[in-house]
């Protein structure tokens, strides 16, 4: 039988459940950083079903090393458990709110949170507020304090879709229900600073993937691709819709306002996926940086690519959710139909420009978080972090670049113990 991609190589999971304290460093760690660098992703600990296994369905497993006086203290693996909520696998994202820290999923699983030695809590999320779904990827309104995201459950067949806004004192606002009778797999979304826009995509649920235990998301030739926009200071059941060409988009950049107060949408667009592979997303298409133009007055929009080289994971300054920003942070993507990782990309957005860090022969990155300097005084002051995977050596590090400077290459190689598989998101937790 063949191998399923997603269990080969770095995609395969690792089994030890790891401490280890004084690590290596190569180079210097800025003294400014202080606090937890920590990521999660899908990690499969039993024996998956080869055929049916998909990447985005292993239990979730947190990699974390902890810095602080220019030294890496400690690094730790740990799986995300879900005793408090039995729907629960958290294998995408960590995120904060107040002061506490969530693993978390889509599509109905709850939050589950984790303290600072990266343990799971036998907590309930947002302090039993939540009544409805929650979200892989939420967006800061920096102005206020608040998370918002989109949320989608499909329990027994059902489909709910709510607009969750979680103040900053920890608890749920309020859950806006959407209509949304697609079915679309729900997974990112993106603020402006008036409007909250909902991603409509062509991969859409699909009851007979589910009932043969696939996963149950396919791509969808009849979907009618759109972007919805809702107001969310003046808020109305109405949502004005916006047709795009068919594609799908796992993770906006950003969106904001221009001065003619069109909304612009970046994101990293497939062509199409889970239609010829069921288990993955990187081998059908590839995923460029692409920017739409909704235009409020007359109903119209407009897409075009920003650059011809694929890339995904994208992050900028963490306080520019719908907000202009001039820059953005990628991880560059090979070819198809066995992509790598290779390559970190800086793009500036303004002067239509990026750089470029290769990694080298057989060597990969992961999602690069961006970390603002104490001081900044540029958007682009401060640092990037990411995880890097020698397949000579089948062991990884953390890296830590110069975010205003990325061709130089790192400043500091943090040598791990083990390697970390590819995996999906994270952020630095300032102690």
């Amino acid at each position: 039988m063949k191998q399923n991609y997603y269990l080969q190589g770095n995609y395969a999971p690792v089994k030890q459940i790891v401490s280890e304290t004084n690590l290596n460093v190569i180079g210097e760690i800025p003294n400014e950083l202080s606090g937890i660098y920590m990521r999660n992703g899908p990690n499969p600990m039993g024996s998956p079903n080869n055929k049916k296994y998909h990447w985005f369905t292993g239990e979730g497993m947190l990699h974390g090393v902890r810095i602080d006086s220019g030294k890496a203290l400690w690094y730790r693996n740990r799986i995300v458990s879900n005793e408090a909520s039995n729907s629960s696998q958290p294998n995408t994202h960590v995120i904060s709110n107040g002061d506490k820290i969530y693993a978390t999923v889509e599509a109905g699983g709850a939050p589950v949170e984790i303290n600072r030695e990266l343990e799971s809590l036998p907590t309930t999320p947002f302090d039993g507020t939540l009544n409805s779904a929650f979200s892989a990827h939420t967006k800061l309104d920096a102005q206020t304090g608040e998370l918002h995201a989109m949320c989608y459950e499909f329990p027994r067949g059902s489909y709910q879709v709510h607009h969750v806004i979680v103040g900053k004192n920890g608890t749920i606002q309020a859950a806006h229900p959407i209509d949304l009778p697609s079915k679309t797999m729900l997974h990112d979304c993106a603020i402006t600073e008036n409007y909250m826009l909902i991603l409509d995509l062509s991969v859409t649920f699909s009851l007979s993937k589910l009932a043969t235990g696939y996963f149950p998301f396919a791509w969808d030739k009849k979907h009618v691709t759109r972007i919805g926009v809702v107001d969310r200071r003046h808020r109305s059941e109405t949502i004005k819709w916006f047709e795009i060409n068919p594609c799908y988009f796992f993770h906006t950049v950003n969106a904001h306002e221009d001065e003619s107060g069109n909304i612009v949408l970046d994101a990293v667009r497939y062509e199409r996926l889970f239609d010829t592979d069921p288990n993955g997303p990187l081998t059908e298409s590839s995923p460029f940086l692409t920017r739409w133009t909704l235009n409020l007055e007359n109903g119209s929009s407009s897409e075009e690519r920003l650059d011809d080289i694929p890339s995904e994971f994208p992050r900028i300054h963490p306080l520019l959710d719908g907000q202009f920003n001039s820059y953005t942070y990628t991880l560059g993507v090979g070819p198809l139909p066995h992509p790598d990782f290779g390559r970190l990309i800086k793009y500036d957005l303004v002067h239509n420009s990026s750089e470029v860090h290769e990694f080298g022969a057989g060597i990969h990155g992961a999602e690069p978080i961006f970390i603002p300097s104490q001081n900044a005084k540029s958007e682009d002051d401060g640092y990037l972090m990411t995880y890097v995977y020698d397949q000579s050596i089948d062991k990884s590090d953390l890296q830590i670049f110069h975010a205003h400077d990325i061709s130089t290459g790192p400043i500091a190689q943090i040598r791990l113990p083990q390697r970390v598989p590819f995996g999906f998101h994270g952020n630095w937790f300032a102690t």
